[in-house]
Formats: C-alpha cells, structure tokens, sequence
C-alpha cells in the first residue's frame, strides 16, 4: 500500500481510499498515476505515456492533460506532486522507497509514511472565497465533484444541469471549495436566486466580484475588463429565471481571459459559446429486494443514513432498518433535498412510522400537471409531505417567510410571527425546527446569522400562501416590516455610522426591491409602498443608485398624487421629493425641472417649519445653480444657508456653508475671499464631530471642499500645488469610496486642471476614470461632459478641423442638459481650435456666446482667458486696437480677483502686440509686474514662457542701447 497525503494507493489491486471510502479514477488515469510513482521522481516523456496507456490508438495531447487533471483532483492538497515540465512531459515529486514504508515523504507537502518517524506537513495556498457555508459533508458525489473537477480543467463554462432539489449548487459549493486553492485571485459564488429582474443580475454579480453595486446602466464589459488577467473562478448560481443574462455574462467573463472560470447551476443549460454541459443525476437508490449489504453501497441510502445520525446519533441501522430506508430512498427518486427532508423526520418519528405514511401520502399527493417532468412531480409531492408533517407555527412561518427574497434575520422573522400572534419564542423554536429540517438554511456563519429559504422551498412556500389566500397579507407585513427597520435604523443614526446602515440596507436591497415592486403593483398597497420609499430610497442614492433613486421616488410620488392626499404625510413627501431632485441633477442635469424640484421642496419646508429639509434644499439648489453655471445665484443660495445654519447648535451646518460660499466666490471670481472660506473650514472640520449624517447625502464635505481649494490655489498661480491638491482630493474620494464625490473631484477639479495646464498625460488617465465611473452608475451629466473633455483634450494635439463638428456636437448636447458649469472654458478652448483652422466668424461667435454666460450669470473665473481669447481673434484679423483694449480688459480681470496665472497670460499676449508696435520698454515693464507676482513659482508653464518673453525684450533692449552707446565711445 502506497499513501500519498490522505490517499492511500494500492497498485496491486489498482484501488484509491481516502478516509475509507473509495475514490473514482479512470482506468487510463490510473495507469498513468502509476507510471508516475514507478518512475520514483524522474521525468516521464509524454510520449512515453500516451505509449503506455493509449497503446494501439492515436490520441490528442488534451487527452492526457484532461487525465493528469484528474489525477490532481484525487490528490487534492498534494496537487502540486506532479509537476510538469513544459514540452517535455510529468513527474511526481518528493519520493523515495524507505524503510518501513513503501513512499516516504522528502520535500513540502503532505505525504504520508508508514514508519515510525514518518512526518507531516501541509502547505495550502492562500485563497479567498465567499461559498455559502456548508457544515454538513456531502455524501454520495464524490465522483461527480471529481468529474466536474476534471471537466473545467480544460473548459471555461461548466454548466451543471439538473432539476430542482437534485443538488446542483450543493455540488457547485464543493466542487468550487476544493478549487480555491487552485485560484490565486479567488472564488466568487453569485447567488441569483434573489435577483427577480434580468436588470438587476449584474448588480448580484459586482457585489459577488466585490465591486460596487450598480444600476441598470452597469456596463459588462467593465466587469469583464476588471477581470482581465486574473486567475478566478465564478460560481454563476440558479441561473433558469435569468438564463439570458447568465449566458451574456458567462461569455464575457470567459472572453477576459484564460485563467477565468465560470461554475454554472441551472434548470437549463445556458447555451453560451463553448458551454459544457455537465448533468446532476439523482443518487443510485436500491432495486427491489436487495438485501442490506447491497443496499448500504447506495448513495441515496448513505445520504439518509448521514443526516439521521447527524439527528440521532441511536438512529436505527437492522436490518429492517435499512430495508425500509432503501424503500424510501427508492420512492424519492434519489433525489437529495427530499431525501434530507425524510432523514430529518425519520430521526423524530422513527423508519416504520414514516415508511408506512409515506406511500399514503405520496398517492394523495401525485398527479401534477401532466405536462411538468416526473421529477418536478416528486420533488413536489416530498414538499407536500414534509409541510404535513410540520407544526401549525412552523407551517405558518415557513409559508409567510416565503415572501423574503433574500435572507432575512431572525428580526424579521420575529416581526413575522408578531404579525401572527406568536411569541418570540414560539418564532424560535419553530424557525430552529426548519433549520434542523433543511428548509430553511443559515446563509453565513456569523454570529448574528441571516437565514434563507432554499429556491425550491420558497416556491413551495409561495403556492401555499396562495393556496391559503394569504399572499397579499404576507407581502404586507414583508413591505411593512421594511418600513419599521429602517425607520428605527434613522432614529439610530446619532449612535450608528452611516456605513453601517449603508451596509446593513445593501443586505436587503433584493427583498426592498420586491416589496416596492409589490406595492405598487395592481394588488398592493400603494400607502404603504410610498411610505416605504419615503423612508429607503434616500439609501439608493448613498450606494450611486441614482437613476433607481429616480424612478422609485417618481413613482411613489406619482402615487401619492394619485391617491387619497391626505393620508400622504408631508415629511415623506418632502423625503421624496429631495431625493428625486438630487438625482435629476445627475441624470438630466440641473434642467428648470430640477430647480423647479428644489423649489418645492424648500416651499414645503418652510412652510412646516423643518429647519432640516431647509437646509438640504438650499443646498441642493445651490449644487444645482452652480451645475447649471449660474454663478451668481449659487452665492445668494449659499449665504441663504450660512444664515439658516445659525439655528442649529452644532457647527457642522455653519462649516459647510463656509464650503458652499468659498465654492461660489470662486466662480464669481473672489479667489482670495474664496480660499479664504475654504481653509477656514477645512481648519475647522473634525470628522467625527462635523458629519451631516443624513441618509441621501453622504458627501465628504473636507473632500469636496479641498478639491474646489485645488482650483482657487490654480488661479492664484500655484499650478504645482493645485494639482497636487487635487490629486490628495482624487484619493481621499476613492478611498471615501462614493462615486458622486469621486466623479465631483475628477470631473469639476482634476479633469479641468489638467486640461487648463496642458497635462495631457493626467488629463487623459483621469477622464478615462470619468468615463467608466459615470457610466457604471448612470450619472449621465458627466457622461455627457466627458465628450466635451475629449474634445477639449484631442485639441491641444494640434490642429484638426475634423474634429470641430465634433466638438461643436458636443457642446450643443452639454446645453440641452444645462451643465454648464465648465461652459466657458469648454467655449473659449473651441473658439481656439476655430482659429487655427482660420474660421474666425465661428470664433468670435463662441467667445461671445461664453461672455454673455458671464454677464448674465456673474461667472467671473474664466473671465479673463476669454477676454484674452477674443483680443487674439482680433490680432489675428489685424484690428491690433481692438485687441489690445481685450488684452488690457483681461489683464485688469485678472488682477481684480488676484488671478496671477491668468494675469501673467493677459500681459504676455498684450506684450507681443507691444512689441510689434516697438513698444518694446512698455512690455519689458508690464510683463516684469505680472511675473513678479508668480516669483515663487519658476517651473510653471506661463511663468517659464512668460519669462523667456521677458529675456527676449531684455536682450533687444540691450542690444538698443549697446547700438546707441557705441557711436559716442568712437567719437570721444
């Protein structure tokens, strides 16, 4: 007898235990096995194997990996004896005869000896993995786990196909466990169970894949791009009432890449590109009068007699026993969950009482739809049978949790039971008989664990509500029992975090999502569904679900409008109303529907006296006039905040309107007022103290407010040390880990500076974040802004009037959503690109179009490069006068809000039309003023081309006066 590890191999009898029980191996597969240990560590040629198992047969070299893979299989833990040696062939490593055993262990790893100072160690590579926890072992598929083991060696897609119950995610679950080792990059188990809308199967997938969770406008393929290069594998679980989006997202996640592998459990094969199909049989059951030893070798049988003494460790094994255990497995079509249902019973009633019931019970309750598969048939005549067999409380229980798509706590069972007159402890004890009969699970192994119906057992569930005209009240109390826990959650929030309810509501998002769906639907109740919006919504928004945010709060309001108003409480309107107009401003852009939203919402608080809606109101119409570049309306509605920010007693709210003001200065031009503001309040901001813990606005006010200071220290003419403010804000938002901030920082700071500075490079990086963040949670403002950043970006490559259509298409779409708050940097760039292709008429036109914006909204930042912009377009159709009046009005803009990076710009333009005019004294002292407010920043751009200019008026002037000197040296 050889042992290698946990296998124990005899050659002599070709057989492979482990823990007693025999291991499958095919016959080639242990030939080739045993050539391996014959060649005691040295290396076989792949020929010489093919040779010696495939004798008289030409074959392909994957049949040989495919049986080399099943050997790694059957070794588990030791896969990595067999190495192989790349164009060459195996050999097993670590081996040797010893004394007193017939393989003695040398090397790592886990070979067992028979000797007396045999050792063993075990290496395991580190893996990560989210499989649904499994206490019990699984009996009877041993073979079955090593074929699937073997089948996804060579394939990227595995389906496992069987019927309901037949243990296809059980096998999945094991099959995938003894793969983690196999997968550096881990192992994801998706559960799609819950997911009841194609849309949303994505959404189960990035929160699987640890990525953030996301709304219909979650892009697949950025999905499929993330798993570019990695070696892992996704278990893609009940996948038949989603097959359509399994098959798409099974294709793409195959397509990444050659280490990515899909684990598939369906009622249907999914037909995807190269899929492999692999059906889950039922368990070999006994044929009519085996006697008991034939009996005990089936798989079914084990199965039964493995839970009942997990129950009754005294359960019954005669030889009557095992008879009766063999005709129930018989009746049961082998099939696994109904077999764990009968042993659970039978460890309570005993094997006589339940064999003689269950042939009664199975004939009343026969004769399924005809035309639904035989299987299905059973399935749901064991579920009848073990429903009877229940109490009346874990009858009702079991049918009311039916209504949980997803997991559900023990709260919520209790709130259940509540609703049906039980106490909590008869919710316990009957919640504890379910767990202990397998029909209802526990979904992890915390210590507040969350518990969950199987997906066969939920359907069961659900056609018994029916079936007791209990369905609209259970879907009831469901709806309502979310409206309860998350209002307390709200009340909580001075002694919770906001992440933790974040949290604690992405748990349940699948089970809110169905119960909204209910209660607008024909047969619900449309009061409680809009006070359930009222109170959940605002967290779609927190988790960047900002279109979803839309649509459910329009439809809860489209709801209440349409039903009785006066059981419509106003601070659920007012709820839902801020959220809507929060999300429209992403969505559609801060349009005269968004600002008309705001309106009502501020209407509303004010006339209840709610200081707190107050304030997001004026905040949120103050986001959206900066938005929509209405400069000077953002101030008035900032400073409207400041002086409501006095009735409340804590700081927080004055603090941000001290960010809220500094953002406003800004774009009206006060850039020492606004720096000011800004580090005013990020001096004063502790985040522990200062944390406007709202749900549906989860800013990071510091984050915000440092990435605005990143552009006020640009203009004030420190470009090194904006960008490096902008970057430090580009990290605190990625790492505060919300999108809406993150897309703020990149697309109001990052994006602009780089672009005004010529950093193309970092431009570039940072828009191509942009792009796939807005588009992975729908903000389709920035979606939309980003075409004209590309623009903008492509530009400064040269010139290329192709693009100009472009450019110009792209703006017109900026203006149809109102995002305008880049407007006049995006304009003033354009009109750039016109000049170059010469088309001057169009010029002008943008750079007007951009100072009318300015003076009909207040915007000032940009104020001065478009000034300066129009006195090149004048320069260039050679009105020299003119443009030396908008070089001169730039200059004075400039210098009236301390802009010095602009400032130095405007007196270099204006200098080279000076010297054109031999003005060339008046340049040399213009640029030396304006330079020398930006002496502490010799490596910036416009300093170092400011500077050179400088040098060449320095060197002309003294080569005049050098011509003007030298005559009178002569003549004296």
């Amino acid at each position: 007898m050889i042992q290698i590890g946990q296998l124990h191999i005899s050659l002599e009898h070709r057989e492979i235990r482990s823990h007693g029980e025999s291991v499958r191996l095919g016959s080639r597969a242990f030939g080739i096995l045993e050539l391996l240990i014959s060649a005691k560590g040295a290396l076989v040629s792949k020929d010489e194997i093919m040779r010696h198992v495939w004798p008289e047969t030409i074959v392909e070299e994957n049949n040989l990996q495919v049986h080399i893979a099943a050997i790694r299989k059957a070794l588990g833990a030791d896969r990595d004896r067999i190495v192989t040696v790349p164009g060459r062939g195996y050999r097993m490593t670590g081996l040797k005869m010893a004394a007193g055993a017939e393989i003695a262990d040398v090397g790592e790893g886990a070979l067992a000896t028979h000797g007396p100072n045999a050792h063993q160690s075990n290496t395991h590579r580190s893996s990560t993995h989210n499989l649904p926890l499994h206490v019990s072992t699984l009996v009877g598929r041993q073979c079955a786990v090593a074929e699937v083991l073997a089948a996804i060696e060579p394939a990227q897609i595995v389906t496992l196909v069987g019927s309901g119950g037949i243990g296809k995610t059980r096998l999945a679950i094991e099959a995938a466990r003894q793969m983690v080792p196999r997968f550096p990059d881990g192992v994801a188990f998706v559960s799609l169970a819950p997911v009841s809308d194609s849309r949303f199967a994505l959404d189960a997938l990035a929160m699987a894949l640890g990525m953030k969770i996301s709304s219909s406008g979650l892009s697949l393929a950025q999905i499929a791009h993330e798993m570019r290069g990695k070696r892992l594998l996704i278990v893609l679980d009940n996948c038949e009432h989603v097959i359509e989006a399994a098959a798409t997202m099974a294709e793409a996640l195959a397509a990444a890449g050659e280490g990515m592998r899909v684990l598939a459990t369906s009622r249907e094969a999914l037909r995807a590109r190269d899929e492999v199909v692999y059906p889950v049989l039922s368990l070999d059951v006994p044929s009519p009068g085996n006697p008991s030893d034939d009996v005990l070798q089936t798989s079914a049988v084990q199965l039964f007699l493995t839970r009942a003494r997990a129950a009754d460790p005294q359960f019954s094994s005669d030889e009557r026993s095992i008879f009766l255990i063999g005709e129930v497995c018989r009746h049961l079509d082998g099939i696994p969950l109904a077999i764990e249902l009968a042993a659970a019973r039978a460890a309570v009633l005993g094997i006589e009482v339940l064999a003689a019931r269950l042939d009664d019970r199975l004939r009343i309750l026969s004769g399924g739809y005809r035309t639904a598969l035989p299987r299905h048939q059973t399935l749901k005549a064991t579920l009848d049978w073990s429903y009877r067999l229940l109490d009346n409380s874990e009858r009702v229980i079991l049918r009311w949790l039916g209504m949980f798509v997803d997991a559900f706590t023990f709260d919520s069972a209790c709130y259940v039971g509540t609703q049906l007159s039980l106490t909590q402890a008869e919710v316990l004890n009957a919640l504890s008989g379910l767990v202990s009969k397998s029909l209802v699970i526990r979904a992890d192994g915390s210590a507040s664990p969350r518990y969950r119906l199987l997906e066969t057992t939920r359907a069961y569930a659900l056609q018994r509500l029916d079936d007791n005209g209990e369905r609209s009240a259970a879907a009831l109390v469901h709806a309502k029992s979310f409206c309860e826990r998350f209002k307390r959650a709200q009340h909580a929030l001075e002694v919770t975090s906001l992440q933790d309810d974040l949290a604690d509501f992405t748990r349940e998002i699948g089970n809110v999502r169905a119960a909204l769906d209910w209660a607008f639907s024909a047969t619900g109740d449309r009061e409680v569904g809009v006070e359930l919006a009222s109170i959940v919504v605002p967290y779609l928004f927190d988790l960047s679900l900002v279109d979803e945010c839309r649509s459910r709060a329009r439809a809860a309001l489209d709801a209440a409008r349409d039903a009785n108003a006066s059981n419509f409480p106003a601070e659920a309107r007012l709820r839902l109303m801020t959220s809507w107009a929060a999300a429209l401003v992403y969505t559609q852009g801060p349009t005269m529907q968004t600002l008309e939203a705001w309106s009502e919402v501020l209407t509303l608080a004010v006339a209840m006296g709610h200081a707190g809606f107050e304030s997001r109101a004026l905040c949120g119409l103050r986001h959206s006039y900066q938005a929509g570049g209405e400069a000077r309306q953002a101030l008035v509605a900032a400073r409207r905040f400041e002086a409501l920010a006095c009735q409340f007693t804590d700081a927080t709210h004055s603090l941000i309107g001290c960010r809220m003001e500094g953002v406003a200065l800004h774009y009206v031009g006060e850039q020492r007022m606004a720096r000011q503001k800004l580090e005013e309040m990020l001096s004063a901001w502790v985040p522990t103290d200062h944390r406007w813990n709202t749900i549906g606005f989860r800013f990071d006010q510091a984050i915000v407010a440092r990435a605005l200071l990143a552009r006020v220290t640009w203009a004030l003419g420190d470009t090194a040390g904006a960008m490096r403010l902008a970057g430090e804000a580009l990290e605190a938002a990625l790492q505060h880990d919300f999108e809406l901030v993150t897309c703020y920082v990149l697309g109001d700071v990052f994006v602009p500076l780089a672009l005004l500075m010529g950093e193309r490079a970092a431009a570039e990086r940072a828009l191509a974040m942009l792009k796939a963040i807005s588009s992975r949670v729908s903000l389709s403002i920035w979606h939309t802004c980003c075409a004209c950043y590309d623009e903008y970006l492509f530009s400064l490559s040269g010139e290329h009037p192709h693009r100009l259509a472009q450019f110009r298409s792209a703006l017109d779409e900026l203006r149809d959503i109102d995002f305008l708050a880049q407007l006049t940097m995006l304009l003033c760039q354009f009109a750039r690109a016109l000049m170059r292709a010469e088309q001057y008429t169009e010029a002008l036109a943008a750079i007007d179009e951009a100072l009318q914006h300015c003076k009909e909204t207040g915007e000032r930042w940009y104020y001065a490069e478009l000034c300066r912009a129009k006195g090149d377009a004048m320069r260039a159709l050679q009105r020299d006068a003119d443009a030396a009046e908008w070089f001169m009005t730039a200059l004075e803009s400039a210098r009236r809000q301390s802009a010095a990076v602009l400032a130095v710009r405007a007196a270099s333009s204006l200098a080279r039309l000076w010297i054109e005019q031999d003005r060339v004294g008046e340049a040399r002292s213009l640029l030396s003023r304006a330079l020398a407010r930006l002496s502490g920043y010799p490596a910036d751009p416009d300093v170092r081309d400011g500077g050179a200019l400088l040098a060449e008026l320095e060197a002309k002037i003294a080569a005049v006066d050098d011509k003007d000197f030298r005559p009178a040296c002569i003549g004296a």
